[in-house]
């Protein structure tokens, strides 16, 4: 099956700390569960990467219900496609904790043209670990 697939980056628009996020995720994991949605979200302190992946339709409302959502600044999509399978199948919403990422995801919302490199670099580390499995 063909899945749309958006990775995007934000600038934190207000502070958050550790009870938000888990907040965040276990909203978003009941509701992508309910609709379909696999991804992953990176919290660096003053950014937010996300990647999510489903049926384009509902990938497209969820994209701009967060660009419309208070709690982000700077929403930049990175990129978007359509692919099979899966990346995050077992995953309602990963979390892996990388703190290193933020420089990338800074970068990511700086930079004229983002480096191809670099956000295939970031992607890669969000993917699930084949040994770990899912978060």
């Amino acid at each position: 099956m063909t899945v749309f697939r958006l990775f995007y980056v934000s600038a934190v628009a207000m502070p958050h700390g550790s009870d938000d996020v888990q907040a965040i995720l276990a909203v978003s994991r009941r509701n992508n569960w309910r609709l379909d949605i696999t991804g992953c979200l990176l919290f660096s302190g003053s950014h937010f990467g996300q990647v999510f992946e489903g049926a384009r339709p509902v990938v497209e409302v969820l994209a701009a219900r967060i660009a419309a959502d208070p709690r982000h600044g700077q929403v930049r999509v990175l990129s978007q496609s359509s692919s099979a399978p899966r990346h995050y199948n077992d995953w309602s919403m990963g979390y892996p904790h990388d703190m290193s990422l933020e420089d990338e995801l800074a970068r990511s919302l700086t930079d004229a043209e983002p480096d191809a490199n670099r956000l295939i670099e970031v992607l890669n580390r969000m993917r699930p670990d084949t040994v770990m499995g899912p978060l």
